[in-house]
């Protein structure tokens, strides 16, 4: 009986420490799972600023594509109704761009052209070798400048009012300062724009394009008051010989321009 107890006693003291280690791997294991999840947690904050950021990232990201997408149809749609625009002014016998158009496309490719970085470079040289000699040759000048300016005074007034005549005769307008009207006289189709082309050649500045109530025999220059000189360089210029003050007809469809071409049956092609 005794040896029995004993052999059970041997057992149960086996097991028991069995017992022991399985709980401390058991004991080992929940301890490093809590930790683990106790590291997890504290992180939580770092994890969560990280996904905002990115949502953020990705939102701005889409932002920019949407904008961008929508300045592509806009600019888009802007050019299909320039074009549908100028095809219609065709139509009309009108020039495609209109005159505040021509000046924003010119002003536009000079803006780009000084844009250019060595383009600004040689514009500052120029600019700084002009200042240097303006400089160097007022203060090498001297008194012989106001010798020089009694000089030409006296001269001018030996000239008297010859003089004036002179200056007053040099004071003429350059094609581009001079607006003109182009007025179709006939029964002809297009011809006010073909004439309105050839003075926009010419480096006149083009205004309205239309046709008169009535008809003219011979093509004519007409010019308000005060602009007669404008209205015979254009008529040097067109080739036309006949020159007029401007009739309350044709003053009344040339929308204010100063000069007016009215184009006469003279000019009209010959059928073929």
């Amino acid at each position: 009986m005794l040896h029995t107890v004993e052999r059970i006693g041997s057992f149960a003291g086996l097991a028991s420490f069995l017992g022991l280690a399985v709980f401390a791997l058991l004991l080992f294991a929940h301890g490093r799972d809590i930790r683990r999840l106790r590291d997890w947690a504290g992180s939580a904050p770092e994890r969560e600023a990280e996904r905002t950021e990115q949502t953020q990232t990705i939102a701005a990201q889409r932002a920019e594509e949407l904008r961008e997408l929508e300045e592509s149809r806009t600019a888009e749609h802007e050019a299909v109704e320039q074009r549908e625009v100028r095809r219609q002014r065709r139509e009309e016998g009108l020039p495609e761009l209109t005159r505040g158009e021509r000046i924003r496309e010119r002003f536009s490719g000079f803006g780009e052209t000084l844009s250019r970085p060595a383009l600004l470079i040689t514009l500052f040289v120029v600019l700084l070798l002009i200042g240097g000699g303006v400089a160097y040759a007022v203060l090498n000048s001297g008194g012989g400048s106001s010798e020089g300016g009694k000089s030409a005074k006296a001269e001018g007034n030996k000239g008297g009012g010859g003089g004036e005549k002179q200056v007053a005769s040099d004071k003429k307008a350059k094609p581009e300062e001079i607006e003109v009207a182009v007025l179709n006289g006939t029964e002809a189709t297009g011809l006010a724009a073909t004439w309105g082309n050839k003075a926009e050649e010419k480096g006149f500045e083009v205004g309205a394009i239309t046709n008169t109530t009535s008809t003219f025999e011979n093509s004519v220059v007409m010019f308000a008051n005060g602009a007669a000189p404008e209205a015979k360089t254009v008529a040097k210029q067109l080739q036309i010989h006949k020159v007029q003050p401007m009739t309350a007809e044709v003053s009344g469809v040339s929308n204010g321009a100063p000069v007016s071409v009215v184009v006469g049956e003279d000019n009209v092609p010959a059928e073929g």
